[in-house]
């Protein structure tokens, strides 16, 4: 089927939002499905195997998974917005919503150029959003429309370094606030701080800090998780404030569902490794084999990982995939090779951006 994100069969997920994000009707319809998505099955955007097709996956039963949608290849950094719908960027800067169900698409806003520019994350009920366009953060609702509410300061002329510099961007699990911890637009305090929390009802700023980064929402009430570049880990809740919890340099932490567990990579001497954090215990395992990096949860207990092996010629003489990647049981304390090549984003939503920058 061609239409503009097109289901022909009627979605079966029932938890698409009753009112939608503000939008202008339009824009690419970039995602085409073969097959209604089954309610509250869990779902992954992703790579399989050496395909570079991008598509949205039916992993409910890992062991007969199936794809159910395919983007085009025009469609930059997909995620879910619900069960049912979409969103993703286009080559002329747009961000689009596309709804599976409806087989509608629309225009939630063009973004200008810059490293950061276009992050986009959805409230839990896909009602609301919030997204950089160059300097400025927006907040998205449908009671207030579309509103700047900061410009933080420009981005310097600079490099670039995936174990400590981020752009996180992201409302947390009960939909109450939104993070921004990212380590490019500095030299601002307060209303313009690098890291901000702010109330996802009214965007009124709660919360602000500098010099940290890789951050990450967990624990049930939401707590906001993340690292000063010394490599220590903090912590914020809206009960007590921040405070410092362990040392641990973890790099693109991410978050299980319910919350318990923060999955991590750490730098060795030659190769990564997969880390995971008891958010409960304040403590730290590493029972995943070595070689392992960017994990990402597919269940509470599952984890998503890439297989990598030393590179001496490559650039820092940091490690290379290996063209593996694996699913870890955390409560099996075993994996298995995996069919997923790449992973995007994951469906139920957990407490952290879809994977790339953040």
């Amino acid at each position: 089927m061609t239409a503009s994100a097109t289901a022909s069969p009627t979605a079966g997920a029932s938890d698409s939002p009753s009112s939608s994000p503000p939008g202008t009707p339009g824009g690419a319809g970039l995602v085409r499905c073969d097959a209604a998505i089954p309610a509250g099955d869990n779902l992954v955007i992703g790579r399989v195997g050496e395909d570079s097709t991008i598509v949205v996956r039916d992993i409910q039963d890992p062991a007969n998974a199936k794809t159910l949608c395919r983007f085009d290849s025009g469609a930059q950094s997909p995620q879910f917005v619900t069960a049912t719908q979409v969103a993703y960027a286009t080559a002329s800067r747009q961000l689009i919503k596309a709804d599976i169900a409806a087989g509608t698409t629309a225009v939630l806003a063009t973004v200008g150029d810059g490293f950061g520019s276009g992050q986009l994350s959805f409230s839990p009920d896909g009602k609301s959003y919030t997204y950089l366009d160059g300097n400025a953060w927006h907040l998205v609702t449908p009671s207030s429309g579309n509103r700047v509410l900061t410009t933080l300061p420009p981005v310097p002329a600079r490099g670039f370094n995936p174990d400590e510099d981020d752009v996180f961007l992201s409302y947390s699990p009960d939909g109450l606030y939104i993070a921004l911890v990212q380590t490019v637009h500095t030299g601002g305090t307060g209303q313009t701080a690098p890291v901000q929390v702010r109330k996802a009802s009214d965007g009124a700023l709660v919360y602000s800090t500098s010099g940290m980064t890789m951050g990450v929402w967990a624990s049930v009430p939401s707590r906001l998780f993340f690292r000063d570049l010394a490599g220590t880990v903090h912590r914020w809740d809206s009960s007590t404030g921040a405070s410092t919890m362990l040392p641990l340099h973890w790099i693109r932490p991410k978050a299980s569902p319910d919350g318990r567990w923060i999955a991590y990579t750490f730098r060795t001497s030659n190769v990564d490794g997969v880390g995971y954090y008891s958010v409960q215990g304040n403590a730290v395992s590493n029972t995943s084999p070595p070689a392992r990096s960017s994990p990402r949860f597919l269940t509470n207990d599952l984890i998503w990982y890439i297989g990598e092996k030393p590179c001496d010629t490559c650039f820092g003489g940091l490690p290379t995939p290996t063209g593996l990647t694996y699913i870890y049981s955390i409560a099996g304390a075993s994996e298995v090779v995996s069919r997923l090549s790449g992973l995007l984003d994951v469906w139920p939503r957990t407490g952290g951006p879809p994977a790339g920058v953040g």
